[in-house]
């Protein structure tokens, strides 16, 4: 597979997961907090916005198979909600599957990490003068 197709799929398997995460808890939030043991008995408007918000950062991860800005953005995202997730469950205030999905967007940021720069050494022409 060429550099440039592996670094799109990169992309677009990591706006999908935000895609369908986001979908399900604007969908469900109730029943997709319950499957991760979340206790949550308040409203579902937080939740189902958390929903909203991924499916937003979804269509803009999917926006950096054109623009490659948006693969940086993409990035940074992932570098926030690991940090974010890793160090809420440090403090405890959440379930521990929670760090299950710490770990998985920092294998998404790397894997897009890894791919973009070798899509970008790969699309380099070296000139001899």
């Amino acid at each position: 597979m060429s550099p440039d197709n592996l670094a799109k799929l990169a992309v677009g398997l990591t706006a999908l997961h935000s895609l369908i995460l986001g979908a399900l808890l604007l969908a469900f939030p109730g029943v997709v907090l319950d499957l991760f043991g979340w206790q949550y008995d308040c409203s579902s408007f937080f939740p189902a916005q958390s929903g909203l918000f991924l499916i937003l950062l979804g269509g803009a991860y999917l926006a950096g198979l054109w623009y490659r800005p948006f693969v940086w953005f993409l990035v940074t995202t992932k570098v926030a909600a690991v940090v974010f997730l890793v160090s809420e469950v440090m403090v405890g205030n959440c379930p521990t599957i929670v760090l299950l999905q710490g770990v998985l967007d920092g294998l998404m940021g790397t894997a897009v990490t890894l791919t973009a720069h070798q899509q970008r050494k790969s699309a380099v022409v070296y000139h001899r003068f």
